[in-house]
């Protein structure tokens, strides 16, 4: 089963995304857009291990998005 999560946050510092992925060891986040299980969402695109969508962050209006279809989980 497939949930869209919207997260509203304050996350607008993209330099501070940057250093959070490096400190946790994560690759750079990329600005762009990015497919999800049921659409697509523009911003930061944060790959997490494991997760088959991606992470997308909106550094303007702060909004983190992902879909943990299936737990996120690649087969």
């Amino acid at each position: 089963m497939s949930h869209l999560v919207t997260i509203q946050t304050k996350i607008h510092d993209p330099a501070a995304v940057a250093a959070a992925c490096t400190r946790m060891g994560l690759a750079a986040p990329v600005q762009g857009t990015a497919k999800l299980y049921s659409g697509q969402a523009e911003g930061l695109i944060v790959q997490l291990p494991g997760w088959q969508y991606p992470t997308v962050i909106d550094t303007l209006s702060g909004t983190v998005r992902y879909d943990n279809f299936s737990g996120n989980w690649k087969a």
